[in-house]
């Protein structure tokens, strides 16, 4: 048999910024998959009337890229994360934010403050953080700090001695 050429093997980085964090000077996004087109369902009888799904968007929501996008519930800021991820970093803090004395008790209506509870439910939020560094959007990444970032400033101002 017939020796085969080795091809050498070509590495590509493609990481948007360096190890410093700028800005890659010769980084160049992937172009995004052309987007396939959905099937065509079959028109329904007449008589029919079409579901809220089967209705076509009207001529002018379809000419702008963010009409798919649905608005955020009120309250919602347009660059919050929604989804699975953002419902556990909710379903983690709320505990935190109740031991912290930043919400009332719904029974009761009372706040109390149990500082071991709040701190093991930052902690598990710290772990998350850094389990997930690396692997989360931007507005993930973003959501998870700023709920630690005020859980922790709420720890330190119930943890300090009272003003005399």
């Amino acid at each position: 048999m017939a020796e085969e050429e080795e091809k050498p093997i070509r590495v590509v980085d493609r990481r948007m910024f360096t190890a410093d964090g700028e800005l890659r000077p010769d980084y160049q996004p992937e172009p995004e998959p052309p987007a396939a087109p959905a099937p065509s369902a079959p028109a329904p009888p007449s008589s029919a009337k079409p579901r809220e799904s089967e209705r076509k968007p009207a001529p002018a929501a379809a000419a702008s890229p963010a009409a798919d996008e649905p608005l955020p519930p009120e309250g919602e800021a347009p660059g919050e994360p929604r989804g699975a991820f953002a419902l556990i970093v909710q379903l983690l803090a709320m505990p935190a934010y109740a031991a912290l004395g930043m919400v009332s008790d719904p029974a009761t209506g009372r706040r109390r403050i149990d500082r071991p509870a709040a701190q093991e439910m930052i902690d598990l939020l710290a772990v998350l953080e850094q389990k997930t560094r690396g692997n989360l959007s931007f507005e993930e990444s973003s959501f998870l700090s700023r709920v630690l970032y005020d859980l922790r400033l709420a720890f330190v101002e119930v943890s300090r001695p009272p003003a005399k």
